[in-house]
């Protein structure tokens, strides 16, 4: 909706265009990881329910056997049957331990499979455990400042990352960097993730100012080892230009935007789904700076891509139309988003409804009016019944 003056609402663009961002900077790395020509068909692409009685009558013939231990704990595992899994790598750990000593080399890959495993299924004390174990056991046998330990560093932190626990995160991934800068140089590629992940626990801190230099680092990193059109360049310019784009530096992200989109539609054609959503991105910039007509001219091409099954595009869209004056092409949009099955459509269906009203229309603005309180009931009901499952059980 307009306010005083005709301007666009930010904040609600901002929100609609994060959501967007996080969604895609996943979409994007499943493609690259699904279409990697380096990826290795996977040894274990078999029968886990056949092999699983075989391992186990094999481990009964040959109970301190620790191959068949390793093997069936990760058959185990590509199951789910986690329990089973933690119990067999657990009893595996137990034997090398016995066999070698507490503080031997053997023991990591164990405990990095115990680590993984505990992390799952969030159990994350005792996955924290293991991994101070595995940092002890190789700085002890391998020193400080040895690469492999900045991989045990960085699990560590993700691990704090995914807790939440960002402030302690942040001197793990640091040491991390420590090291790789030691070993490989600060321009190494082998660098770059590790500062995108301190740069991460940054950003959920709202530490933008310590963010922004790790992912400009990052980028030049990317940009002079892959060449300027790769996906690693692209992904980087998305990340700093969002650091910039909170921080209201639109000025600054729309370069950053512009040139990852050429990026991903050279690599990508132009109707795959990441373009659409590189179309997302550098739209909502050229919406909060009032640039409209480009915006509006980018959502209807990610739209044609999706063909127009988006819910937080169109909602941008009618946005677009609005600060246009466009009001019958906002009506448009947000109808159409208006008849998605989306959870959180209450803000959006105020907006329309007061759309519709400015428009004279005051008995459509009723209906939907009746739909906001539709989904408000449906919400109370799903938070009582939610409320109720305690006491039942």
């Amino acid at each position: 909706m307009q306010e005083t003056g005709g301007t666009l609402k930010p904040k609600t663009l901002a929100v609609s265009f994060l959501t967007v961002l996080t969604l895609v900077a996943q979409d994007k790395r499943d493609f690259i990881q699904n279409n990697s020509p380096l990826e290795k068909n996977n040894q274990w692409d078999v029968n886990y329910r056949e092999l699983e009685p075989k391992l186990e009558q094999e481990l009964a013939d040959n109970p301190d056997s620790l191959s068949v231990l390793d093997d069936l704990a990760r058959v185990y595992r590509a199951q789910a049957k986690f329990d089973k899994a933690l119990e067999t790598y657990t009893r595996a750990l137990g034997l090398r331990e016995a066999a070698s000593g507490k503080q031997s080399m053997d023991l990591v890959p164990t405990l990095e499979s115990l680590a993984r495993i505990q992390q799952l299924v969030k159990k994350y004390s005792e996955a924290e455990v293991m991994l101070a174990r595995i940092i002890g056991i190789r700085e002890k046998a391998e020193g400080w400042d040895h690469p492999d330990l900045a991989s045990a560093y960085g699990a560590l932190g993700r691990l704090f990352y995914v807790q939440k626990k960002f402030q302690e995160s942040e001197p793990l991934y640091s040491r991390a960097i420590l090291i790789l800068e030691k070993n490989f140089g600060t321009t190494d590629p082998k660098v770059a993730p590790a500062l995108d992940s301190l740069a991460a626990a940054y950003r959920e801190q709202k530490k933008y100012a310590d963010a922004e230099p790790l992912l400009r680092q990052g980028l030049i990193i990317r940009d002079t080892a892959s060449g300027p059109i790769h996906p690693d360049v692209a992904n980087a310019l998305d990340s700093l230009a969002s650091v910039y784009f909170v921080e209201r530096r639109f000025a600054d992200a729309q370069p950053l935007y512009e040139r990852s989109l050429q990026i991903w539609i050279t690599l990508m054609g132009p109707d795959h789904p990441v373009v659409a959503t590189s179309y997302d991105n550098l739209a909502v910039v050229y919406a909060m700076e009032k640039k409209y007509a480009e915006a509006e001219q980018l959502y209807a091409k990610s739209l044609a891509i999706r063909d127009g099954e988006d819910a937080a595009s169109l909602h941008n869209l009618a946005l677009v139309e609005t600060g246009l004056g466009k009001d019958k092409d906002a009506e448009a949009a947000y109808k159409r988003m208006a008849a998605m099955p989306i959870k959180e459509l209450g803000p959006s269906l105020k907006e329309y409804s007061e759309l519709l009203r400015k428009m004279g229309r005051s008995l459509e603005a009723a209906k939907v009016d009746k739909q906001i309180e539709n989904l408000k009931l449906q919400e109370k009901q799903k938070a009582s019944d939610k409320a109720k499952i305690p006491a039942a059980q």
